[in-house]
């Protein structure tokens, strides 16, 4: 088989130099074990996404297995806003009111929201210093530790007080989480099951969400009033993490930033080295091209900083980032997912929780689905249609939210949820976290990762506090009806700017990403952009035919 030998990179070579760093004109410090250049196209960029998994299995299980930490953030995400709908919670936390019945003050439950929210975006700006200093793996660990201490928080509530500081550490790690997972797996995954691989955060945390769901529907049968029996199950999701987090490896892209060029190979090695004709110099030099190719982006600067990520067209893939995540939120996530149970109680529903069961049945069947879609129909579609189907989903809700409620109209709410968790687990659900994973060139993934999330998080922060004062008849008493509509308008702004801006990536590399980016490609027409990667494939290709 013949193959291209494409230009080669240079690397200057630095003695006695302990420190890692940018020199204008070069790009990495390389010590001996460095490879000098680089081959621009891996053949197994050739593969579909099923074959790449199936060739890749030692990658594609420890992607699957590092999403696991999503998993018990999904139960922590989802588990503040089912279990106030809990009579025993309520007795414990909630104020008695003239008639001797308990009721949560609806400022409290917002100051909560509030709260999570604060620790959740403070995760997402400190997390990226770690992930760049300390590695990836780093990080994984922090995760099921703040868990840990806001599982410990929660057992031992006796106000509505303590359980705002058990949602600051929830926040901390669900932060750190999205802050440090994306990019882990987006990192260590073959670039053609990238983006199914990426899809599977949103099955773990789907998964995390229905098993809260289904703990509280069953606690709401049997024992109601002992609602801390849900909490003691949350050790579950963070013993299994932190045995997976021990056979996890580091990122080796992140070990090839920091010039730990044989530690990196030796991951490379014994996670691919068993597959034929896998050679270990070749794909880490293409690896190390890409890290290279960032920092040759970032060149003129004297250090990789955070204004770099609003600089050129850092500032284009920052918003990229950002865009498709924090869409998840304007589509109505925090009353579908977030209030969830107190949504159906609003809304009239005898049994808000198995309104909740059926919800997250729902949403996790398609995300399961999103893994074969997200690589075969690719991601731009998916977005439109998908978040199309959302907004008319809480249009209609909002539409028979205006009736006197019936059982018929409380058929149609929850119909209307399970459309738009359908909908959703096929477009932004998971691909929020895609785009998420993808859109950053590789030396700013971590710190584009954490400050598109944080930017998330501050739109998260004003919708968790007013959402519950916008759905309480104590308060604003917007209900479902005035909820909905508003959800609904800002997800069809929200779509128009998804139309105008976000790109295909499917099945592109991170040297094409940074190719197309440089070149202002037009988010409609990257997807038929020819790059020159793709002509150095199509040269190789020929060549073999004709051998």
């Amino acid at each position: 088989m013949s193959t291209p030998t494409p230009a080669p990179v240079l690397v200057e070579q630095k003695e006695n130099i302990a420190h890692d760093e940018i020199v204008a004109g070069h790009v990495l410090p390389s010590p001996p074990s460095a490879p000098q250049a680089v081959a621009d196209v891996s053949p197994w960029n050739r593969l579909g996404s099923l074959e790449t998994m199936k060739l890749f299995r030692k990658t594609t299980i420890l992607c699957l297995l590092a999403g696991f930490n999503a998993c018990s953030d999904g139960f922590q995400f989802s588990l503040p806003g089912q279990i106030i709908a809990n009579a025993g919670f309520i007795k414990q936390v909630g104020v008695k009111g003239a008639n001797g019945t308990y009721a949560l003050n609806a400022y409290n439950v917002s100051a909560w929201g509030g709260i999570y929210t604060g620790g959740y975006i403070a995760a997402l700006l400190i997390a990226t210093y770690p992930n760049d200093r300390l590695g990836r793996k780093f990080n994984l660990l922090c995760i099921q530790l703040f868990l840990a201490v806001a599982c410990i928080l929660e057992m031992f509530t006796t106000d509505w007080r303590m359980w705002g500081a058990a949602k600051l550490f929830d926040g901390f790690s669900i932060g750190f989480n999205q802050a440090t997972l994306s990019t882990y797996i987006s990192e260590l995954a073959p670039t053609n099951a990238r983006g199914s691989l990426l899809a599977m955060y949103q099955l773990w945390f789907t998964i995390g969400q229905f098993s809260a769901a289904i703990a509280l529907y069953i606690l709401s049968k049997t024992t109601p009033l002992e609602w801390k029996k849900a909490i003691y199950s949350e050790w579950l999701f963070t013993g299994i993490a932190l045995i997976i987090w021990v056979f996890l490896p580091e990122s080796p892209r992140w070990l090839a930033s920091k010039g730990k060029h044989d530690r990196a190979k030796a991951i490379l090695s014994r996670l691919n080295g068993g597959i034929e004709g896998y050679n270990v110099e070749r794909e880490y030099a293409i690896l190390l091209q890409e890290v290279e190719d960032g920092q040759k982006l970032l060149a003129a600067s004297s250090q990789i900083s955070y204004f770099a990520l609003f600089r050129g067209t850092n500032l284009r893939r920052t918003l990229l980032s950002f865009g498709p995540f924090a869409w998840q939120t304007w589509l109505g996530v925090p009353i579908i997912f977030g209030y969830t149970s107190y949504y159906f109680q609003i809304a009239g529903l005898s049994q808000p929780f198995l309104g909740t069961v059926a919800v997250y049945l729902i949403l996790l069947v398609f995300v399961i689905i999103s893994f074969w879609s997200v690589e075969r129909i690719g991601r731009r579609p998916l977005l439109l249609v998908g978040g199309a189907v959302c907004v008319v989903a809480m249009l209609i809700n909002g539409a028979v939210a205006t009736q006197t409620f019936t059982t018929s109209i409380g058929s149609v709410i929850i119909s209307m949820a399970c459309l738009w968790c359908a909908a959703y687990a096929l477009s932004a659900g998971p691909l929020g976290y895609v785009y998420l994973g993808e859109m950053s060139t590789v030396v700013l993934r971590a710190k584009t990762t954490g400050v598109a999330a944080a930017m998330t998080g501050v739109l998260n922060l004003i919708t968790s506090y007013c959402v519950p004062i916008l759905l309480s008849t104590t308060a604003a008493n917007w209900g479902v009806k005035g909820t909905s509509f508003f959800f609904a308008g800002t997800g069809a702004v929200g779509w128009v700017l998804v139309y105008f801006f976000v790109p295909e990536t499917r099945g592109r590399s991170y040297l094409e990403l940074d190719e197309l980016f440089e070149r202002r490609i037009p988010a409609r027409k990257f997807a038929s952009t020819q790059t020159s990667v793709q002509t150095v494939s199509d040269v190789s290709r020929k060549g073999d035919e004709e051998v």
